[in-house]
């Protein structure tokens, strides 16, 4: 299990940067899970969230994003999800909703909900825009 935050640079001065965390054992529900402290102004342009393995059962895996333990999805059902027996890409029903981070914000990630083993090998990548 690795965390890690990957800094890259863009035309015009603008920077781009990956929170990146990586599971390789079948995850659990859990919270506050993965956790980075931000450094700087910026703004969630993207969660993107791919699984190796499929988790077995008969449920979904879901996980959310948390801003200073409240949900970035304050619609829950856009909610990163992975369909029970599927690996991949995970499905957004749409982009969170929250998305400002000033220096100091908790950026958390939980895992609300597995199949009965859940998936393994998942990566979760937030991407931020540096203002």
């Amino acid at each position: 299990m690795t965390d890690t935050s990957i800094t890259l640079k863009e035309p015009f001065g603008q920077s781009v940067e990956i929170l990146r965390f990586v599971n390789v054992a079948a995850i659990t529900a859990t919270a506050n899970v993965w956790r980075w402290t931000i450094t700087k102004h910026c703004k969630i342009t993207d969660v993107v969230v791919d699984s190796i393995t499929a988790g077995s059962g008969g449920t979904s895996d879901i996980i959310d994003i948390n801003k200073n333990g409240t949900t970035i999805y304050t619609t829950q059902a856009n909610r990163p999800t992975l369909l029970q027996g599927d690996t991949g890409l995970w499905t957004e029903a749409g982009e969170p909703e929250v998305t400002n981070l000033v220096p100091g914000d908790v950026i958390t990630v939980d895992v609300d909900q597995i199949s009965t083993t859940g998936s393994a090998l998942v990566e979760v990548d937030i991407i931020l825009t540096v203002r």
